[in-house]
């Protein structure tokens, strides 16, 4: 057998004349053969001169002109792309194919959610066989007559792509506003009407307007956000129903780039609440929720690096609260310009995340160590050493909060799920504590659940540090097997283990998946994302290394087997990670991947970049954070040394991360190191979260385990 370092390339721009074809046969993993069968590939793009000038770096960078889509090479070179992805996919098709139906097998048709009781009717969703997208249904409580709210599949008629901001239903359950988005962009164009025996006539439309709305408890007014031109939610608009948009009444216009502007409703429905939130700090402003709005009043001055949150009910505040990267705790307060009192202290081991007021008392969502946990604490309880704990104590098993939206009920309902358990929901009755499993995850096709075995385990980092790892696979599946590794790392944001029918084919074809929950994100709270982010970034590229070491040194993984996914920022500190050591990795995706973060943070004219400033740091004013982020940045950190296949995708109408940093990654890595397979997918109809298509949806996922599986699957000689 000849392994790929073996593999003979002449010095061509013409990349189909580097391929030595007798060493076809002798390639060791199925996917390389198919990489090769699939020439020609794309022929360099050319190389122009481009100096970025930082604080104290200078760079150079010969694919800059690749953001400019009106140049013709950037054009010719995005082409040809396209064409050598065609390509392999067509080698790839059908394993993809076999892998979509398989898919589709196991989900019921129609596939219907379980209903949410709101005024008088109670809400759901179908999902209908061979469409696209859900409708949007609703019955009278009690009733069995069923009339549609909104079908997004008429919505979305002869369009590409469809986005949703959301559909909000006024109080008087006629009047319904939603946001449409017909190329991935995230700038909405808000439809405000009215639903009467399942039709919805658009009364009125407002163009450029971003995710939140809300209406006011008499449907005469609604208030929305709309984006500046970075895409920041940096206005929130009064609009009277059936006035002329352009004479709504700006109520809150933020000057400060790092602050989104959000609005809503508190839970008992009296107010409504203007919300400005950076990484570190936010601030609440109240208005009457029917009637004259008048001027929003500041619940509380923003205070820099102090984070708080707020709802109302049975005449008081409930607030969770925090100073400069310490944890949550919960407070109530009767008079905004009282002194916050504290409302329950928890436990040492639990660390606030959420909460839900009812009429009865709050539950929380919670952190014990490593685990979701969910607690209820009654009013009459308030002072008693603890609440009652209400979900289960697995690691593994996340449970998650999901509220009522009645303000008077006293029920909440929760979800349970794991990477083996199908999604659980469960009502609990508070005054009782019973608990009502409602509805369960249906998976079709023979599917029996208890074949496959969930843990957690703990992966100790470079610096001691145990990282958590959850991981999943066949209970008769022999170890060491070919690993699927997934990792975010960022924002907080916790990577939560959750059941995915789609996962099952590639683990019933002997993969194990599992998930490093590195530093920078929130599994372990506040201060584990505080440990992975601005200086502390690269930590998470080392405990993601680590997890994949403790992987092969527990035989769980064969070490030439391991292969990583990443999306966004994930995407950085996968790409990040196999800088570290290029041939540590057997394959990788990159999923709309942040690869370029130096250029992209330095240029505070793209969308999101100052508000990005408190994740990743200032470039522009500290030289500690350029030379840092020059130090870990994906692509400038590129090697001439072999990389593992990679499959990297990209979005033309992104606009969180650009189509040009992947674009780029990939044609300074095919300079750099002709002998790695590299693959750019580009959705030339969708933005950062991809199509948006149901069947594209299970296309592009059983592409993905279609590549992961050629990666590790021997090619046979001939």
């Amino acid at each position: 057998m000849v392994g790929i370092g073996d593999l003979h390339y002449l010095h061509s721009n013409n990349y189909e004349d580097r391929i030595d074809r007798s060493t076809l046969a002798s390639m060791p993993y199925l996917s390389q053969l198919l990489f090769a069968r699939s020439t020609p590939l794309p022929s360099l793009p050319s190389q122009l001169g481009h100096t970025l000038t930082g604080r104290s770096i200078t760079r150079e960078d010969p694919f800059y002109y690749l953001r400019d889509l009106t140049n013709p090479a950037t054009s010719e070179y995005l082409q040809q792309e396209r064409n050598f992805m065609s390509r392999l996919e067509g080698t790839l098709e059908e394993m993809r194919d076999e892998l979509v139906a398989e898919f589709r097998a196991r989900i019921p048709e129609p596939d219907e959610s379980y209903p949410t009781r709101r005024g008088s009717y109670e809400y759901f969703s179908r999902i209908e066989p061979d469409l696209d997208y859900p409708i949007h249904l609703r019955r009278k409580i009690g009733g069995t007559e069923v009339e549609t709210v909104l079908d997004e599949n008429a919505v979305a008629q002869n369009h590409d792509f469809l986005g949703i901001s959301g559909i909000a239903i006024a109080d008087d359950e006629h009047t319904i506003a939603y946001g449409v988005d017909f190329s991935g962009d995230e700038r909405y164009l808000l439809r405000i009407g009215h639903l009467v025996d399942g039709v919805v006539t658009i009364d009125e439309e407002i163009p450029s307007t971003s995710y939140g709305f809300v209406f006011s408890n008499d449907a005469r007014q609604l208030l929305y956000t709309r984006p500046d031109d970075t895409l920041r939610p940096a206005v929130v608009l009064a609009h009277s129903l059936g006035s002329d948009h352009s004479s709504d009444v700006v109520l809150m216009d933020e000057k400060d780039q790092r602050f989104y502007l959000d609005v809503g409703r508190t839970k008992d429905r009296n107010l409504l609440v203007i919300s400005a939130s950076s990484a570190i700090t936010s601030e609440y402003w109240l208005l009457p929720s029917s009637g004259e709005l008048g001027a929003p009043i500041c619940f509380r001055p923003r205070e820099q690096g102090l984070e708080y949150h707020l709802d109302h009910i049975n005449g008081s505040f409930y607030l969770m609260a925090a100073h400069d990267g310490e944890e949550y705790r919960l407070f109530t307060v009767q008079d905004r310009l009282a002194p916050w009192e504290p409302f329950f202290e928890l436990p040492n081991d639990d660390r606030l995340e959420g909460f839900e007021v009812t009429p009865l008392g709050i539950v929380l969502q919670l952190r014990s160590v490593d685990r979701t946990k969910l607690t209820y604490v009654a009013f009459e309880q308030v002072g008693e050493p603890a609440g009652v704990e209400i979900s289960g104590d697995d690691a593994a098993v996340t449970s998650v909060l999901l509220g009522n939206a009645e303000p008077t009920a006293t029920t909440i309902r929760i979800e349970e799920t794991s990477l083996a358990m199908p999604a659980t929901l469960i009502e609990i009755d508070l005054t009782t504590l019973e608990r009502t499993i409602l509805w369960q995850q249906r998976v079709l096709g023979g599917v029996d659940t208890t074949n496959y075995l969930t843990m957690r385990g703990y992966a100790p980092s470079d610096d001691g540090t145990l990282i958590p790892v959850t991981l999943v696979h066949r209970r008769d599946l022999t170890l060491p097997a070919p690993t699927l590794l997934y990792s975010y790392g960022a924002y907080g944001e916790p990577i939560d283990p959750g059941f995915s029918t789609m996962r099952l084919s590639l683990l019933d074809r002997g993969f194990v998946y599992a998930i490093a929950h590195v530093r920078g994100g929130g599994e372990l709270g506040r201060q584990w994302h505080d440990l992975g982010r601005l200086e502390h970034k690269p930590q998470g590229f080392q405990d993601l290394r680590s997890a994949a070491d403790w992987l092969v040194d527990n035989n769980i993984s064969n070490p030439s087997l391991i292969c990583l996914r990443g999306a966004s920022a994930g995407g950085l500190m996968v790409a990040a990670t196999l800088n570290l050591d290029p041939s540590r990795f057997r394959a990788a995706v990159l999923e709309v991947p942040f690869v370029d973060c130096l250029t992209t943070i330095s240029d505070p004219d793209l969308p999101l970049t100052i508000t990005e400033w408190e994740e990743w740091g200032n470039p522009i004013e500290s030289d500690i954070i350029e030379s840092l982020m020059a130090s870990y940045s994906p692509y400038d950190n590129l090697k001439a040394e072999r990389y593992p296949d990679l499959l990297v995708t990209t979005g033309l109408n992104d606009s969180r991360v650009s189509y040009w940093e992947p674009a780029k990654y990939v044609a300074k890595l095919r300079l750099l190191s002709p002998l790695t397979n590299v693959a750019l997918k580009i959705e030339n109809e969708a933005g950062h979260m991809g199509a948006s298509k149901r069947t594209e949806v299970y296309q592009n996922e059983a592409l993905v385990e279609a590549f992961l599986l050629a990666a590790c699957t021997p090619s046979e000689p001939g």
